[in-house]
């Protein structure tokens, strides 16, 4: 009876925090709520989805919320309400939300991981680092387990980590700070963890930005080399944008070809090689051209127009 009505309570507490996020007095959580623009300036727009989609993903929240009240003493309820809110592109909500469970589960490398990557979305990349380095603190220790996937591919495989994905998310998100060093090192570790049917999955988008690292550090060889350990053809079960991408840098594709067909991380990856080859103008369309396309703008794009206004 008394554990009943002990989660009783939280249940409420959590649902009052829950409606009074703009009170809430913690600076990231703040933060992220004040934002209402990109680096850039594009102010942001919400997020469309299909009739299906939304009704999907609707559900899901609605789902996490009943678990929520059900066993707020549980770190996952934490999770995957943030997650779920997430999806929907409710970003300072899914912050929110973990920075909440982190109060309760301040040793939860789950709760940082994911916290970083939302912080990261949201273009607070210094937090989005510390928190990816805070997980990788408490990891290092903890055997590794699968991280589940919240939308599945098309095999329902659950095919990474939580040891691969916290550095390659750091790695990633070193890239908006200009930090290539680290991009370099974080990918090594990501790819360094014996998950052998998934290894060219998790190479695929590592050698991405490993390129994309040497090429901003002047090692133009070193960045092709890179390139030559993908193979132009292999049956991916997931990241083919990348693949696709990889094969442009490649020269496997015209410019204007790919273009045509491309995707946001494949003409990004255009728009890098015009920028390397020392054409700014055409790389600095494209990144106009798809940061306005999302209704966030798009990071790496973003990252990439701040850096060259400088």
């Amino acid at each position: 009876m008394v554990r009943i009505f002990v989660l009783i309570l939280m249940s409420i507490a959590f649902v009052a925090t829950s409606s009074t996020a703009s009170l809430s007095q913690d600076r990231l959580v703040r933060e992220a709520y004040a934002m209402s623009h990109t680096p850039t300036g594009r102010p942001f727009r919400d997020t469309k989805f299909n009739e299906k989609t939304l009704a999907f993903f609707t559900k899901d929240l609605e789902i996490a919320k009943a678990t929520m009240a059900i066993a707020p003493e549980r770190e996952d309820s934490y999770v995957w309400l943030g997650r779920r809110h997430g999806y929907l592109g409710e970003l300072p909500q899914a912050i929110e939300v973990f920075t909440e469970g982190l109060e309760i589960f301040p040793d939860s490398y789950k709760l940082y991981r994911y916290r970083g990557r939302h912080l990261a979305r949201n273009y607070q990349f210094e937090d989005a680092i510390k928190d990816y380095k805070k997980a990788a603190e408490l990891l290092e220790d903890e055997p590794d387990s699968y991280e589940p996937n919240g939308i599945a591919n098309g095999l329902d495989l659950t095919l990474s980590t939580f040891k691969q994905n916290i550095p390659y998310y750091l790695g990633q998100t070193s890239m908006a700070v200009g930090d290539y060093e680290t991009v370099i090192s974080a990918m090594d570790e990501a790819i360094h963890v014996p998950v052998l049917f998934a290894y060219m999955e998790e190479l695929v988008p590592v050698t991405f930005w490993k390129y994309m690292a040497w090429r901003k550090l002047g090692e133009h060889q070193l960045a092709e080399t890179e390139l030559v350990k993908v193979p132009s053809e292999y049956p991916l079960i997931e990241n083919y944008t990348y693949h696709a991408a990889l094969n442009y840098l490649k020269g496997k594709y015209e410019r204007d070809d790919f273009l045509k067909s491309a995707d946001i991380l494949g003409k990004y990856a255009v728009a890098m090689k015009d920028h390397f080859e020392g054409n700014n103008e055409a790389a600095i369309k494209i990144w106009n051209e798809i940061t306005d396309a999302s209704p966030r703008g798009f990071w790496p794009a973003e990252a990439e127009l701040m850096m060259i206004n400088k």
